[in-house]
């Protein structure tokens, strides 16, 4: 009998651990925003890629974040379109992508490439006060869900982020259901909102090593970060979370280390989703710099470490980038096969944006 108790439980644990894994991949998202106010531009904002058809509009209904206003553009291939690309700029996202080279790139690669930017930091949850990172992630997470219900129209549907901007990404992804229909993203120096809570607590000198051995996914050998925000970074992050005690030399509270992990992407609870099967990702990390190295590959390893298994999603790769020019300069980077950040970046993008999802009509 007990051997046969044994058999039957062996039989069903493994059944209930994949249920309870199934549970937590369809967690509810929480909701987005609404888009209103859409009128066209005569111009479009300063750094937006030449010949873009730009739109300005606004985000409103995001639950705990006031409403933001936004430009969108949009610039089509000659002939028929493989699919779009939306780009996340980095910082407060308030310009057009910085690199006009991977919209070009893209572009000749027949891909519809789609520029969002914001009135204000999109990451300040009110104009005159601030409360949550997340909170206010819903705004990217529903300008991007706007693009691919009223800008794209074929093809696959994917994005790219920058730093910030990875971390808006890093939030669609794992709180506000983007990965319903993003097909693949590259994530560019982060998501820098990794654990928030390890970037601000003080005391607080951990030292985490980026790609450890075994690590899933992984091109390129571990490499020690601190994630900490520093070189003026947390002094944006005390502005966008509202506590100004982020790495600020005083030992901050339990209480604030506590708002600061709930609005991170891994909070260390159960309700974010890391399961995107039908999604491809991409991340591409700092190892070593030209002057100073700040904590974004840190950052973004809490999120990576999330990701263990195939089956997660429909292609994952971290590739460490060294030689970077800037503290997040994996475009002018190296891999470690001594490819060009930006060669890599763009490959990747091009061979993995490909239709995987099937829940719009085209």
């Amino acid at each position: 009998m007990r051997l046969l108790h044994s058999a039957v439980l062996a039989a069903i644990l493994p059944v209930i651990a994949f249920s309870a894994i199934l549970a937590q991949a369809q967690r509810e998202p929480l909701p987005l925003g609404t888009v209103d106010k859409i009128v066209s531009l005569q111009s479009c904002p300063a750094g937006y890629f030449s010949g873009m058809t730009c739109f300005h509009g606004e985000v409103n209904n995001c639950a705990n974040a006031s409403s933001l206003g936004f430009t969108y553009g949009y610039e089509n291939p000659d002939g028929t379109s493989l699919g779009t690309v939306a780009f996340l700029e980095g910082g407060g996202g308030v310009s057009g992508y910085v690199d006009p080279e991977y919209a070009q790139t893209y572009l000749d690669g027949r891909y519809q490439v789609v520029y969002i930017s914001w009135d204000s930091d999109w990451e300040m949850t009110s104009a005159s006060s601030a409360t949550s990172i997340k909170s206010a992630a819903c705004r990217p997470a529903t300008a991007l869900n706007y693009v691919y219900d009223h800008v794209y129209s074929r093809g696959a549907m994917c994005a790219q982020g920058f730093s910030a901007g990875s971390g808006a990404l890093g939030y669609a992804l794992a709180w506000y259901g983007s990965d319903t229909y993003l097909d693949n993203v590259e994530l560019l120096s982060g998501p820098v909102f990794g654990d928030i809570e390890q970037g601000c607590e003080v005391p607080n000198n951990r030292t985490l090593f980026v790609c450890p051995p075994g690590q899933f996914g992984c091109d390129g050998k571990q490499w020690p970060d601190s994630p900490l925000y520093v070189m003026g970074d947390q002094l944006l992050v005390r502005k966008w979370s509202g506590q100004q005690s982020c790495n600020a030399g005083k030992t901050t509270s339990a209480y604030v280390n506590s708002l600061w992990k709930a609005m991170s992407i891994v909070d260390g609870t159960n309700n974010a989703t890391f399961s995107y099967p039908h999604t491809s990702m991409a991340g591409y990390l700092c190892s070593n710099v030209d002057q100073n190295q700040n904590n974004s590959a840190a950052q973004g390893e809490y999120f990576y470490q999330q990701f263990t298994s195939p089956t997660q999603t429909a292609g994952y790769s971290l590739t460490r980038i060294n030689n970077c020019q800037g503290s997040e300069g994996v475009t002018t980077g190296t891999t470690p096969d001594g490819e060009s950040g930006f060669a890599a970046i763009t490959e990747h993008m091009l061979s993995s944006c490909v239709r995987r999802h099937n829940t719009k009509a085209h």
